[in-house]
């Protein structure tokens, strides 16, 4: 009895429901999904202010306090260009 494919219909041999090519196209865009809601999990996680919490730590410990130098205020955390270079003149 001849037995064709569930997606496309071409007769296929074996005792598969799909022939190679449906295979390999459902796979790709099975990847291309799951890869796309990844991206959009990082990129809701980076919305929400979430992090990712580090092993070990007490949790009165403050990370600050590990790493001085990310304790140095950054361009974005000035309203304007003008602002952080006066503050940068304070500290030099």
């Amino acid at each position: 009895m001849a037995r064709y494919c569930r997606v496309c219909g071409r007769s296929i041999e074996g005792d598969d429901d799909f022939c190679e090519a449906c295979k390999e196209s459902i796979r790709a865009e099975a990847l291309g999904k799951q890869r796309k809601i990844a991206k959009e999990a990082l990129a809701e996680r980076g919305k929400s202010g979430g992090r990712d919490t580090r092993e070990g730590m007490k949790e009165n410990e403050s990370t600050s306090s590990s790493h001085p130098e990310e304790t140095q205020k950054k361009p974005h955390h000035f309203k304007s260009m003008a602002e952080y270079l006066e503050y940068l003149k304070k500290e030099g």
